[in-house]
């Protein structure tokens, strides 16, 4: 393949600090059985990339257990395969690794290495099932210096994106605005860019050498705004999944529940892969009702859940009725319970008869390993 893989697992901000004070990023649970990074590290074995780098600040315990030795992807190779690329330890470490350049320092060796003509960097924070070689292929013919890969906003949403692109009618970029929201017509880059080899590590050398860390801001908005730089925007017409912040991060779990985005994320041509558990069967009890939810294995359900995401392991006790929530593995929700737009982080213990009650826009959080 033509291309060596670059996953960013990080966010570079706070707005996620809800699940990201012990784990990673890219390690955040997502449906039930899933982890944020496997749609993107799925997408790039699906496309036939053999050479992926992770890019770790800190707290990558959980992605280490995660990720293992790989073989989940068919990336446990002899020749290539994955590798974790922590931070180097250094007296600047807490001035270091403030963006997306500052962690591609760490890994210049790693791309000095790779034998591929083009690297794809990808984050982890949009959850898609996307062919890379396609896009590839529009980049290559574009003969542009970066391809960014778009899905076209309808203006509906105000969410800041990192890079947002104007462009003409015949698909030419006009402008380029960063943490902004999205206007109806412009094109919400995803965090996904294509770029030549060497080009990038030419980047990496003189930006950061000039103490720039921001991909987007430093390089791809600096350069193209003084002419530098020629962008190609490969768009992405299916269903992305964002997860940017809690509240991106609750409403893309429960988005599961519509046949829709599940068919579209989950292809049997294109799987999604995933470290695999053994568990038992959910147990349902004879009184319990369950209704347009995701359960994994493993569960007790004896009583009522609705529009929820169930990770394996969880227990709902009697009289107990949860809409609209998340529940991460090994959660118990004591019995006579009510939790509505809750998450609830693994290892948590909701005492019986507790009343929960958040917003869909601002979900109450159970912190992992809480008693409440």
């Amino acid at each position: 393949m033509n291309m060596t893989g670059i996953i960013f697992s990080e966010m570079y901000n706070d707005e996620l600090n809800a699940f990201t004070h012990d784990r990673n990023m890219a390690a955040i649970p997502f449906g039930g059985r899933y982890r944020l990074i496997d749609f993107t590290l799925s997408n790039m074995v699906n496309s036939g990339i053999t050479n992926v780098g992770v890019l770790a600040k800190q707290h990558y315990h959980s992605l280490m257990d995660h990720l293992a030795n790989a073989q989940e992807w068919d990336l446990n190779r002899k020749n290539g395969g994955l590798m974790l690329l922590p931070p180097f330890a250094t007296e600047s470490f807490n001035q270091m690794h403030r963006g997306k350049l500052d962690d591609l320092r760490n890994a210049l060796n790693y791309l000095k290495g790779a034998a591929t003509p083009y690297v794809l960097l990808a984050s982890a924070h949009a959850l898609c099932n996307l062919d890379y070689r396609l896009a590839l292929e529009s980049h290559v013919a574009s003969g542009c210096d970066i391809t960014v890969v778009a899905t076209q906003a309808d203006g509906a949403s105000q969410e800041l994106c990192s890079l947002v692109l104007d462009c003409d009618p015949a698909g030419k970029v006009r402008s380029c605005a960063i943490n902004h929201p999205a206007p109806s017509g412009s094109f919400a880059g995803m965090g996904t860019y294509l770029i030549d080899r060497e080009l990038l590590i030419q980047v990496v050398r003189s930006y950061t050498a000039q103490g720039a860390y921001d991909l987007e801001r430093d390089f791809i908005q600096s350069q193209f705004n003084q002419g530098r730089l020629s962008i190609n925007v490969y768009q992405f017409d299916d269903v992305v999944l964002r997860v940017r912040n809690v509240t991106e991060y609750f409403q893309s779990n429960l988005a599961l529940t519509q046949d829709q985005v599940r068919r579209s994320l989950f292809r049997a041509g294109a799987p999604i892969y995933t470290r695999v558990h053994d568990e038992v069967p959910t147990y349902y009890g004879m009184d319990c009702s369950v209704s347009g939810c995701i359960i994994a294995d493993g569960c007790i359900i004896e009583g009522n859940a609705e529009h929820c995401v169930l990770s394996r392991g969880v227990r709902i006790g009697k009289g107990a009725s949860i809409r609209d929530c998340i529940i991460m593995q090994g959660s118990v929700v004591g019995e006579g319970s009510v939790l509505e737009n809750v998450i609830v982080d693994k290892w948590a213990t909701i005492s019986a008869g507790t009343e929960l009650k958040g917003l869909a826009s601002a979900p109450v959080i159970i912190r992992k390993g809480v008693t409440v």
